[in-house]
């Protein structure tokens, strides 16, 4: 009986257990493949690019910024109301960070990374407009992502492969 309940207020964002259940189900799946990433060694100091902080510091940063998508989400739905496919669009963005890693063969300075970095970029002002659609706050949680796959890009530009 406790688990539809569980579900329900999750879903509905409802109450502050849901915006720590938003958070942590991105934050679990940040954490896992971070962990991942570093005992397979692909976040290894031999692969970063200039202007970029060592793999620890680059996979904290994505664990607060993928946090921070599963909050815009709670923000949402509490000021929307919309539990619908759009508030789902930050856990979309917040996949395809995590995957980042995969397609860019191991965080490798490819033509995929670039590509990568820009279509997430792209992607997050997507979203940022679609919740802005319904809620003026939220988007918010989600520029700290625009600014650092701008930075990155903007780095990836400079310092070509």
């Amino acid at each position: 009986m406790a688990a539809p309940n569980l579900r329900t207020a999750f879903v509905r964002a409802e109450g502050r257990g849901a915006l720590a259940a938003n958070v942590a189900v991105l934050l679990t799946a940040t954490i896992a493949i971070n962990g991942f990433l570093f005992a397979v060694g692909w976040a290894t100091p031999g692969r970063h690019m200039p202007m970029i902080p060592p793999g620890a510091v680059v996979g904290l940063i994505w664990t607060v910024l993928l946090g921070l998508m599963g909050a815009a989400r709670w923000v949402y739905v509490q000021r929307s109301g919309d539990h619908g496919w759009r508030s789902w669009t930050p856990y979309m963005l917040g996949a395809l960070c995590i995957a980042y890693p995969f397609y860019t063969g191991g965080l490798q300075r490819n033509q995929a990374a670039l590509w990568g970095t820009v279509v997430t970029l792209i992607a997050a002002l997507i979203v940022m407009l679609v919740l802005r659609r319904r809620d003026a706050r939220s988007p918010w949680l989600l520029v700290p992502t625009a600014v650092w796959g701008g930075y990155v890009l903007s780095v990836m530009i400079a310092y070509p492969a």
